[in-house]
């Protein structure tokens, strides 16, 4: 394998970027999908470690602080990444996270390091393109080294083809579910508050937040939900063999593994809140 340092060629670097450019977990499934054979076992800390820290550390650079307000971004500046992985060592240290702090995990575990040499890391090793930002992609490549580097990523990456049409179908149907969140959300937080006012004002406000989960918004976005559950069942069939787990002994790896997988997880946790 190529070293984690090697330039990469203008067609791999206008194809990192292209990746780089877009949301956070878009550049996650990019990686899964080049990598499921070595990390299928480590997308699980992936999805509910990783993606949520670096979600919500762009959140703090933006000065957002509630989940419904927030616009999945693509990369940090320099200083938030640092803050990144400072809350991402945080997280693994609590107790109530023990489980991220398993052995099984020792590969995702982010390694303590002084404010002094994560910047030497982030600047010379993390920033594949050197802009000053670093993305999930960058993050991931870094953190799972051991099998993966920027130049054998791009190789993979561009060997898998394009986004098959039944997978951007269900992958679209769940970005509908997060925009009928996020609208179900803003109302009921916008309701709540009115609650709190005294008189008819805070009496009609309650009635509307307890008649909310019959409301058109909530049918929006059950509706939005089986759809995309379907989309999703249809993926499966067609690139997950059906009851899909990934990673089996003797299964070949396919270049949309790490889609398949995502989207199930992100359409299961979807369904755990909102079902």
């Amino acid at each position: 394998m190529s070293s984690f340092v090697e330039k990469l060629s203008p067609e791999a670097l206008a194809h990192f970027n292209e990746v780089t450019q877009k949301p956070f977990s878009q550049q996650a499934v990019a990686f899964l999908n080049a990598y499921w054979p070595e990390v299928h076992d480590q997308a699980e800390f992936i999805f509910t470690v990783a993606w949520e820290v670096i979600k919500y550390a762009d959140m703090h650079a933006k000065g957002i602080q509630l989940i419904y307000q927030y616009e999945e971004g693509c990369d940090l500046d320099f200083d938030i990444a640092l803050y990144f992985y400072e809350q991402l060592c945080k997280f693994v240290e609590q107790p109530k996270n023990a489980q991220w702090a398993d052995d099984k995990f020792a590969r995702s575990q982010p390694t303590m390091m002084t404010a002094i040499k994560r910047k030497q890391e982030i600047r010379e090793k993390v920033d594949v393109n050197f802009d000053g930002r670093v993305g999930m992609l960058e993050y991931l490549l870094y953190q799972y080294r051991d099998v993966a580097n920027p130049a054998d990523f791009c190789e993979r990456s561009m060997g898998g083809g394009e986004e098959h049409p039944e997978i951007r179908k269900a992958r679209l149907a769940l970005e509908e579910v997060s925009k009928r969140i996020r609208a179900y959300e803003a109302e009921k937080a916008r309701l709540t508050e009115l609650a709190q006012a005294p008189g008819v004002k805070g009496l009609k406000a309650k009635n509307e937040l307890a008649q909310l989960d019959s409301s058109p918004l909530w049918e929006q976005l059950n509706a939005a939900l089986i759809t995309a559950e379907a989309a999703v069942r249809i993926a499966t069939k067609k690139f997950g063999g059906g009851s899909y787990s990934g990673g089996g002994a003797g299964e070949a790896a396919r270049p949309t593994d790490g889609a398949i997988w995502w989207m199930n997880r992100d359409l299961e946790e979807k369904k755990k809140r909102y079902g």
